[in-house]
Order: C-alpha cells, then sequence, then structure tokens
C-alpha cells in the first residue's frame, strides 16, 4: 500500500511513522509549497491514499485520474471546501478532516486575538512606529482604541468554533452575544444570554462581528456587499473562516473610507492589496496553527489513513462512500 503526501507538513515524520508501523509505504512532495498539479494527477493513478492540504485542488479532473486503487483522501484541515465530494464519492473515495478539539480551540483563540490587536489599535500603533523609525510622540488628536468590554459581540456561525469565540467574548469582556446560524444553540441562549438574530440585525447591531461559519454554497457572497452596507461606522470585523464568504472590495471600500474601526481577516484574496487603511490585521489562514492543534492534525491525518486502508473504515470522513 502507498501513500503519498502533497507537501512537507507538521511533523512529517510523525505522519510517515504512523504510516510504517502500519505497513505502509510513503512518498512525498518535498518541497514546502503547493503540489505541481502534474505531481498530483500522476499519484492519483497509483498511490492508495493522498495526504492534501486545503491548499491542494482536488477537483473532478483529479479524481477521473484515480485509479480504483485509491482509497482515501485525508485533507489536513478542518474545512474540505477544497475537494469535490461528489466526484470523490461517485468513485468510492473516502474523504476525511482532521476536526480535533485543539484547533477548534486555536482558531476560536486567534478570532479573538484578531479582534482584541484591532480593537485597541495595535496594527496602526505598530506601522507609525516602523514607519518613522522613531518613539511616537502621543498626540490627543489620533484616533483612540475602542473599548472590548461591555460591546456587543455579533458573531456569524455558531459552530465549534464560532460557541468558543461566544463563551471568551462573552466571560471574559461581559460582551452581549449575537449570533446568526441555522439552528438554535441552546447552551448560548441559557449561559451566556446569546441571542439568535437575522444576519441584517446582527450586522446592524454589532461592534464586532467574527465571521466563523463554514464556506458551503449556501454561505458564498452570505456577508455580500449589502450586507457590509449594514455595519455600523466604527465596528470592528474579523473573518476567520474563508475568504469566499465576504465580499471583500465592499469591505475594502468602507475601511478605506474611514468607515469601520478597522478588520482582521486570517482569509483574504488579492483584493486586500487595495487596502490604504490602516488598522488591518492580516494572518494568512493560520488561526489554528499552533502546536498542539498541528500535531493532533497531523496525527489524526495518518490515522485516517491506517483505519481506511487497513480496516476499511474512517475516523472523521466527511462523505458517505457504499
Amino acid at each position: 500500500m502507498k501513500a503519498f503526501l502533497t507537501r512537507v507538513t507538521y511533523k512529517t515524520d510523525m505522519v510517515k511513522q504512523t504510516l510504517a508501523d502500519a505497513g505502509i509505504s510513503f512518498s512525498m512532495y518535498e518541497k514546502d509549497q503547493v503540489c505541481p498539479r502534474n505531481l498530483l494527477l500522476q499519484q492519483a493513478a497509483v498511490a492508495d491514499a493522498i495526504l492534501t492540504h486545503t491548499e491542494d485542488n482536488i477537483d473532478a479532473e483529479f479524481f477521473a485520474a484515480a485509479s480504483p486503487r485509491l482509497k482515501i483522501i485525508a485533507n489536513m484541515g478542518i474545512g474540505f471546501s477544497n475537494i469535490d465530494l461528489e466526484a470523490a464519492t461517485a468513485k468510492g473515495i473516502i474523504v476525511t478532516n482532521t476536526p480535533v478539539e485543539q484547533a477548534f480551540d486555536a482558531t476560536a483563540e486567534a478570532t479573538v486575538a484578531l479582534l482584541v490587536s484591532v480593537a485597541r489599535r495595535i496594527p496602526t500603533l505598530h506601522h507609525q512606529r516602523i514607519s518613522s523609525g522613531q518613539e511616537l510622540n502621543p498626540s490627543f488628536l489620533n484616533p483612540t482604541s475602542v473599548a472590548i468590554r461591555n460591546k456587543t459581540c455579533g458573531i456569524v456561525g455558531l459552530g465549534r468554533i464560532g460557541a468558543r469565540v461566544a463563551k471568551m467574548m462573552h466571560k471574559g469582556f461581559d460582551n452581549q452575544i449575537l449570533y446568526y446560524d441555522a439552528i438554535n444553540n441552546s447552551q448560548a441562549d441559557q449561559e451566556w444570554g446569546a441571542q439568535r438574530v437575522e444576519l441584517d440585525e446582527l450586522l446592524q447591531r454589532s461592534d464586532f462581528i467574527c465571521v466563523n461559519i463554514p464556506l458551503m454554497a449556501a454561505t458564498k457572497n452570505l456577508v455580500s456587499a449589502e450586507k457590509i452596507a449594514l455595519v455600523k461606522g466604527n465596528a470592528v470585523f474579523i473573518n476567520a473562516a474563508r475568504d469566499g464568504i465576504v465580499d471583500e472590495a465592499a469591505l475594502v471600500k468602507r475601511l478605506n473610507n474611514g468607515e469601520l474601526h478597522g478588520a482582521g481577516l486570517d482569509v483574504y484574496t488579492d483584493e486586500v492589496n487595495n487596502i490604504c487603511y490602516d488598522n488591518i490585521a492580516l494572518t494568512a489562514h493560520l488561526a489554528n496553527f499552533e502546536d498542539e492543534a498541528y500535531t493532533a492534525m497531523s496525527q489524526t491525518v495518518a490515522n485516517n489513513v491506517v483505519a481506511v486502508l487497513n480496516q476499511q473504515t474512517a475516523l472523521t470522513p466527511v462523505n458517505q462512500v457504499a
């Protein structure tokens, strides 16, 4: 049995050893960059398992190239929007992800960290200090930060990550919690006094807006230009989910016009290159990039491969294969 890893990953040696202990041979694209398309398609035809990352495009063309021996796509990440699940299921290939508790905790912490940083204008102060090359002379004419305590935090998607954000913002900063989700969260309602509201109301009322909803057909461009226009002035906008959920051009326009306090984005497109406003915190889809989370994720990827190839069952499947 052969497994192919699309790029060097976190604790690659641990992954390799787990597979070796189960009698599975291992190879990988050894550069720290996205696997070349031709190599990915070649491996689809000869491997029993492909260990992927969320930047790999596992589409219909990939599955057309896959041989009957390919049994599993083990994706390194909570999300799996990079994989054509319909094509995988039609081919009888199991797809797995890594929904480990450590990753949910890490992403929620990163969401709050971005929020606190932007609210306190840390990106602006950092930029001003670096660009001036000297210690800043405080001026009472400068824009101030905003308090984090006793505000209203609106969370778009109160799932396993959003619920953790709600808990931290309510218990840590005495925030009132509004949330938009398809279902009621009874724990949030009872323990934190959270209110489930429509998206328009959330955007209009919230001082802080955190997008933590998965990207799928129903949520693509959910926070559209029309929705962005509803956000009140001086609000802080955070997206730690996926860039396809938010109309970035509309968000950037409001930022550049000085109509928002600032934004923290862990996911984004090249539209951010048009930002002129300075109170912006940009990371690079690394919200869950911590030792505890990535160790657990890497181990889960390897364990899924072993489970499917040796026991014909996945630990964390995201599709159903007959």
